[in-house]
């Protein structure tokens, strides 16, 4: 770990910590196209404050760098939702670590610690503003129809009459809008998985004591996953059937995030027969070639890998034989 000489070093550890903590913020204020990578490192500092010190002083250290954070951010009611959702992930991180937990299930209580801090985060803003962060904004809804200016100025609506462009223009920012919700959660649960995997790299360079790492080809999600397709079809029939749109909306971003996470699954099963077939090493990448280039085809054979494992589980099937 990080070593700091002098009788106060934990007090010391904790300002520097915190001090990172302040400057990761400030740095997202300042360069907001850098906003993808602070989401990432914010927790870092907070998770260090609680395999030094306590998961007391993480609590603390977030609060000290919340004040001046929330005095010069230029949208207070989303920075408080920034740190809500940023902070306290790298609080469980750092409780994570500190116990030993292992790789797959603390990746694993991230993700699902993310996607609750995510919509609690949400809650948080719409109590102080009154917006819900689930709407296209104006500027949002700018960028979609500019977007779709670009491919008409393109010629790939050259097919089709003006009135149906229109159709296609309003159909398709309402898409967007749908599918809002399911996409804050997905963007949440791939930030808290690169989170995790940066402060291992971390942890392991100050020489941390870790836990074995998981693989990618030995990913799998338990069985009981299938209930949430099921509750996702069935939430979305029910509500086109009874004309219910919120519980339609619902079950339509269950399908969304499901999708993500079968894709996700089938990549990790697809990852594992890679390793296993006995081929030599041009034919896997002639393999991966043809992969590439009929890629719809590919990516059904994935998502329905992603979608039997839970249930079947092929790579126990293979140790079996």
């Amino acid at each position: 770990m990080i070593t700091i000489a002098g009788k106060n070093r934990p007090l010391r550890e904790w300002a520097l910590f915190s001090f990172l903590l302040l400057v990761a913020g400030l740095i997202g204020i300042v360069l907001p196209p850098l906003s993808f990578l602070v989401k990432i490192g914010f927790p870092v500092p907070l998770i260090l404050i609680a395999l030094k010190l306590d998961s007391r002083y993480s609590f603390l250290g977030l609060a000290v760098a919340a004040i001046p954070l929330w005095l010069l951010a230029p949208d207070q009611a989303a920075m408080v939702g920034f740190i809500a959702k940023y902070g306290l992930l790298g609080i469980l991180y750092g409780l994570l670590f500190k116990n030993y937990v292992s790789s797959g299930k603390s990746m694993a209580a991230g993700v699902l610690g993310a996607s609750v801090l995510a919509l609690f985060s949400s809650v948080l803003i719409y109590t102080l503003t009154g917006e819900t962060p689930f709407i296209l904004s104006q500027e949002g809804r700018q960028a979609v129809e500019q977007w779709l200016l670009l491919n008409q100025n393109a010629g790939a609506f050259n097919n089709l009459p003006p009135e149906m462009q229109e159709v296609l223009f309003k159909n398709v920012i309402d898409l967007f809008e749908l599918f809002i919700p399911g996409q804050f959660i997905v963007t949440s649960a791939v930030e808290a998985v690169l989170t995790y995997l940066l402060t291992r790299v971390l942890l392991r360079r100050l020489k941390y004591p870790l836990t074995p790492g998981l693989p990618f080809s030995g990913i799998s999600f338990p069985w009981y996953v299938i209930w949430g397709l099921i509750v996702g079809l069935g939430l979305t029939l029910a509500g086109d059937q009874f004309s219910m749109p919120a519980v339609s909306k619902t079950g339509k971003n269950i399908l969304f995030i499901l999708f993500y996470a079968y894709i996700f699954s089938g990549l990790s099963v697809a990852a594992y027969f890679y390793q296993k077939i006995k081929l030599a090493g041009p034919l896997k990448v002639l393999l991966v070639i043809i992969a590439f280039i009929y890629f719809p085809f590919s990516m059904v054979i994935i998502l329905l890998l992603g979608l039997a494992d839970p249930l079947v589980n092929f790579r126990r099937l293979t140790l079996k034989k």
